[in-house]
C-alpha cells in the first residue's frame, strides 16, 4: 500500500517534470553542399526545430538563423584538422539597426514565425557576397559553416507580450567544399527590401545641404536633414563627453557597457570619425521592410544608410530614434 506522504511526493515529482519537460526549447542545425565550385552559388538551409511541448511564436529578427537578410549568421572557418587554427573568414554583409520591441509592439503577422511543438522551419541562406573565401583564413578547401550565438539566440513572444530570449541547441553543422571562384559577386544593398531599388545618389532638391538621397520624398528628405542634425550634435555631445570624462560612470555603463581602455579607445575612435559627418551620409528610402529601421555594408560603406520602414515610424530623438539610428 502506498503511503499518503509516498503518492504527495509522486504527484510532487510529477508536476516537476511536466514543468521541465513543459519549456520551450529549440535545436538547430545546418545544411549545405558537399561541394560548390563558385561561391556565388553557395547557400546554406537553418532547420528550426521546436523540440518543446509548447507553440513558440518568433520575432523574425534579422540577426537570427530565421531571416534571410545578409546579416553575420554563421561561423565559417577551415574544416582540415592541419588548418584549424585559422581565423574565421570576414564578414562582407550587412549590419542592421532593430528593435524587437518595437516589432512586437507593431504587431504584423510578417515580422513572426510560429512554430508548433515538433514541426521544423527551413530557411535558406544565400552566402555568395557575405562571406570572404578569397581572404584572410580562406583559399580552396573544406569549411565548416555553424550558426553564430545570435544567429541561434531567438526571441520568443509570451502571451503577455513579454520578449524572451531563446538558445537554440546546435544539432547538425555543414560542411562544404569550395573550389574554383572564390569570391561572389558584390552585395547589392539597394536591392534589399526595396519597393524600387534603382538610379544614383542625387543632390535633395531644393536643399543646400550636402547630403545626397535615392528614392525620397519631399517629406523623407526633411525628416533625414532634421535627423542627421540631431545626430551630429549627439555625436558632439559624445565626443565631448569622452574626451573630458570621468568615464567609469553610470551614462557610460549605460552606452557602452563596462568599462576598459581598449573598449574607450573603440568608442572614441568611432564618435571621433562621425562626429561631422551625418549630414554628409548618402541616404537611400526604398527600403519598405516594417521591421527594420536601417542598414549599411560592412565594411567601408557605413556613410551609406538604407532606411526602412520602421525608421519613418520613430521618434526624432531618444531610445530607438531617427537620430539614433543614424548614430547607431
Amino acid at each position: 500500500m502506498i503511503s499518503t506522504a509516498s503518492f504527495g511526493l509522486a504527484l510532487v515529482s510529477l508536476w516537476g517534470a511536466g514543468i521541465v519537460s513543459a519549456a520551450p526549447s529549440l535545436t538547430l542545425s545546418t545544411f549545405g553542399p558537399a561541394s560548390v565550385s563558385d561561391v556565388s552559388a553557395l547557400k546554406i538551409i537553418t532547420s528550426i526545430k521546436n523540440t518543446g511541448t509548447e507553440t513558440l511564436r518568433l520575432l523574425n529578427d534579422p540577426n537570427s538563423a530565421l531571416s534571410t537578410w545578409e546579416t553575420d549568421s554563421f561561423h565559417v572557418t577551415r574544416a582540415e584538422s592541419s588548418l584549424a587554427a585559422s581565423p574565421a573568414l570576414n564578414f562582407t554583409g550587412l549590419r542592421v539597426k532593430y528593435s524587437p520591441q518595437a516589432a512586437a509592439k507593431l504587431n504584423k503577422p510578417e515580422l513572426f514565425t510560429v512554430i508548433a511543438p515538433g514541426a521544423t522551419v527551413n530557411i535558406t541562406h544565400s552566402l555568395a557576397s557575405t562571406y570572404d573565401f578569397s581572404g584572410k583564413g580562406g583559399g580552396a578547401g573544406k569549411y565548416k559553416l555553424k550558426s553564430s550565438q545570435r544567429a541561434r539566440t531567438f526571441l520568443s513572444i509570451g502571451a503577455d507580450g513579454t520578449i524572451t530570449p531563446l538558445e537554440a541547441t546546435e544539432d547538425k553543422i555543414a560542411e562544404v567544399t569550395v573550389s574554383g571562384r572564390l569570391s561572389g559577386p558584390k552585395l547589392q544593398p539597394s536591392a534589399k527590401g526595396a519597393a524600387q531599388a534603382s538610379g544614383s545618389f542625387q543632390q535633395a532638391s531644393g536643399i543646400s545641404k550636402r547630403a545626397l538621397v535615392r528614392g525620397c520624398n519631399n517629406d523623407q528628405i526633411n525628416q533625414i536633414l532634421t535627423a542627421a542634425d540631431r545626430a551630429n550634435n549627439m555625436a558632439h555631445g559624445a565626443h565631448g563627453f569622452l574626451r573630458d570624462g570621468p568615464w567609469a560612470t553610470r551614462r557610460w555603463q549605460e552606452w557602452f557597457g563596462g568599462w576598459d581602455q581598449n573598449r574607450y579607445n573603440l568608442v572614441w575612435g568611432h564618435y571621433d570619425k562621425i562626429r561631422f559627418n551625418p549630414p554628409d551620409f548618402l541616404y537611400d528610402c526604398t527600403c519598405t521592410d516594417e521591421g527594420i529601421y536601417a542598414y549599411v555594408v560592412i565594411p567601408g560603406h557605413f556613410k551609406e544608410v538604407y532606411l526602412c520602414g520602421a525608421f519613418w515610424r520613430a521618434p526624432m530623438e531618444g531610445t530607438d530614434s531617427k537620430a539614433g539610428t543614424i548614430i547607431h
